[in-house]
């Protein structure tokens, strides 16, 4: 699916946000909540001083959402628009105000194709982790500032945030079960990695989940936060495969001299793996004529990772 949305912007993003498990929003200002957030969800906002006095970003509409336990962060710089709806993504011109519901023409991109996906969930999960939270307290103050007309005040100088390069790419990649527990200064790592990312964890007390690669190759030197990773899992004892797990995100990666570990987002919906048979029946139907075995390492091509992606849940039915 991939559509260009226009005057039923906001129609079209209600609808697919009343879809999703979980509403993850990156939008510059906001005056009106127009993709019905719930508790658990995420918005990333400029909520300066600046945008505050100047009436581009609403306090009182922060306080409501807090209310409703929905997970507020304040990126001064940020001009972006983007909607990540459980599986489908939203690019937009528009912020969250009346003017954009009701009079401005906006133009944004609805897709659900995985290698864009990816790119949007690295992005937002980026701004959260150099942004700061709002708290009560926070939301306070913020509401107690005089609204004035627009460009009446200006911010003081402030740090630039800075993205990495976002990956777009899928890997298919044969894991296998750890029979080790991590050394000691691994488990430091790990507990550094479970602090950084603990806003996309569903369980706050969870680890984060994760593979661990060792070596210099392509897929270590290559695979970055943003890219997506199709697992074949087999366990410490199997000789072949059993699992096969959809697509995840590279949230974080975590190099050492001696190792690279990648911390990957949570898997969600009733469809997140198949069987080592069904995959390889899919990949026959897709006509993809690579071996593929336990400890491959493929770098897939966007449209195949797309059509794997469109076509797994009528697999996982079969």
């Amino acid at each position: 699916m991939q559509r260009v949305l226009s005057t039923d912007l906001w129609k079209t993003v209600r609808m697919q946000a009343r879809k999703a498990r979980q509403r993850q929003v990156a939008i510059a200002y906001a005056t009106r909540d127009l993709v019905g957030f719930r508790k658990g969800d995420v918005l990333v906002v400029d909520a300066s001083p600046r945008a505050i006095a100047t009436g581009e970003t609403h306090a009182p509409l922060l306080r409501i959402l807090r209310r409703k336990q929905v997970r507020l962060f304040h990126c001064a710089d940020l001009h972006a628009k983007v909607l990540l709806l459980g599986d489908v993504a939203v690019i937009s011109s528009g912020n969250m105000s009346n003017s954009s519901a009701d009079g401005l023409v906006e133009a944004a991109l609805l897709t659900d194709h995985a290698s864009t996906v990816s790119g949007v969930a690295s992005f937002i999960e980026q701004l959260v982790i150099q942004s700061v939270e709002l708290d009560r307290e926070a939301i306070d103050r913020l509401c107690g500032i005089h609204v004035i007309r627009r460009g009446g005040a200006k911010d003081q100088q402030r740090r630039k945030t800075r993205l990495t390069r976002l990956g777009n790419r899928t890997w298919l990649v044969g894991v296998r079960e750890l029979v080790r527990t991590p050394a000691p200064d691994e488990q430091t790592m790990i507990a550094k990695a479970a602090k950084i990312l603990h806003p996309r964890l569903s369980d706050p007390d969870d680890e984060p989940d994760w593979i661990r690669w060792t070596g210099n190759s392509r897929f270590v030197r290559e695979c970055r936060e943003g890219d997506s990773l199709i697992q074949i899992w087999r366990s410490s004892r199997a000789k072949r495969p059993s699992t096969v797990l959809r697509a995840v995100t590279v949230l974080l990666k975590q190099q050492t001299k001696r190792w690279t570990r990648f911390y990957l987002s949570e898997t969600s919906g009733r469809y997140s793996e198949l069987s080592w048979g069904k995959f390889q029946r899919l990949l026959k139907q897709l006509g993809y004529r690579r071996r593929v075995a336990h400890g491959i390492v493929h770098l897939l091509e966007n449209d195949m990772a797309d059509t794997i992606a469109r076509r797994w849940q009528v697999t996982a039915k079969s």
